[in-house]
């Protein structure tokens, strides 16, 4: 029983690692040339700034480094912004939502984490 069932996980580390999953008689394989991804969806990129805000801009930089394209909301212009920021437990800017995500204050690593978990392709 021990041997069977540790010859079922290496199968399936086998045909995880090489693209083809079995399901019943059914096999499915990547098609040459293309890499398998999991099923995630590029998520809504929103970043809530204030004017003259050092680390906004750096926060800017890297979306526009990675390719992202986002939602910018200015705080001290916009009332509904300033409301919605206060929701999303904002003291500082930027705070950056990525999908449900949220990253209070400028954080690269975190940022890069986040946008790798949403399906943004790393640089």
């Amino acid at each position: 029983m021990k041997r069977q069932l540790m010859g079922s996980v290496l199968a399936l580390a086998v045909a995880l690692a090489t693209g083809v999953a079995t399901a019943g008689s059914a096999t499915k394989a990547t098609p040459p040339g293309k890499t398998q991804r999991a099923a995630t969806s590029q998520a809504e990129v929103t970043l809530y700034v204030m004017p003259q805000c050092g680390y906004c801009e750096k926060a800017r930089q890297l979306l526009t480094e990675r390719g992202v394209t986002w939602k910018e909301h200015d705080i001290a212009s916009s009332a509904d912004a300033k409301r919605e920021f206060i929701a999303k437990g904002g003291v500082g800017t930027p705070l950056i939502v990525i999908g449900d995500e949220v990253i209070r204050g400028y954080d690269a690593s975190r940022v890069d984490g986040a946008l790798s978990a949403h399906g943004f392709a790393a640089k």
